[in-house]
């Protein structure tokens, strides 16, 4: 059983390969007609799969605990504002 979200990591894999691809088009790294153009999406789907696979990245969120809240502060009578003087 997958954890994760692997159906979004295979559809961000695929747009950064391509989009990966045609910078490096743009930029005059590889040709046009490079098999690269081909590679980088399906790495980039791959790579999806296997980081979906390992997400989530930090521990299970069902075993931590929240932290207690903490207590009001305390009101004195010279934070009321009030003047019993007169």
């Amino acid at each position: 059983m997958m954890k994760g979200r692997p159906i979004l990591g295979v559809i961000s894999g695929f747009f950064f390969g391509v989009f990966a691809g045609i910078s490096l088009f743009l930029w005059g790294v590889i040709d046009l007609h490079s098999v690269l153009l081909w590679i980088l999406p399906l790495v980039g789907i791959a790579l999806g799969l296997v980081m979906a696979a390992w997400a989530p990245f930090g521990s299970d969120p069902v075993t931590q605990t929240p932290a207690a809240p903490a207590p009001p502060p305390e009101v004195t009578r010279e934070d009321t504002g009030s003047d019993d003087a007169g």
